[in-house]
């Protein structure tokens, strides 16, 4: 193994390092999701909670919200 092999390694675990570092970082700031919806106080499907992390509202309520009707 030469120089460059080595030095492309070392970039290498150092960029792996950088990531992983981000992401996790990222997941302790991740807001936590409501469990009913504080409009209607529909429970809001786990699903839902999951892919949109944070979300506050059922489905009904943020498309409300999101046309102003709120």
């Amino acid at each position: 193994m030469d120089d460059l092999d080595r030095a492309s390694e070392l970039e290498q675990k150092q960029r792996q390092m950088a990531l992983s570092s981000h992401f996790n970082a990222k997941r302790k700031t991740l807001v936590i999701s409501a469990l009913n919806c504080i409009e209607c106080d529909e429970k809001i499907p786990e699903a839902r909670r999951v892919a949109s992390q944070g979300c506050q509202y059922c489905i009904n309520c943020q498309s409300l919200a999101e046309q102003g009707k709120l």
